[in-house]
């Protein structure tokens, strides 16, 4: 099960939530106020190497 981030439209609270990968798209209840007005939030995952090292991957734009 994947951990994806939220944010409330309502209260602006950010809260994480462990979801099916079948219930990915269902609407999610804000744990602060209860609306069911959350998004989805793109953030950035560890992943562990094979030499045993953690990195820290992200989306971003631009040249640089």
């Amino acid at each position: 099960m994947p951990l994806y981030e939220y944010r409330c439209r309502v209260c602006g609270y950010r809260f994480e939530k462990l979801v099916r990968l079948s219930q990915a798209d269902q609407p999610i209840a804000c744990p602060n106020c209860g609306t069911s007005e959350t998004e989805r939030l793109l953030s950035a995952f560890a992943a562990r190497t094979s030499e045993g090292a953690s990195s820290a991957t992200s989306c971003s734009t631009g040249g640089g």
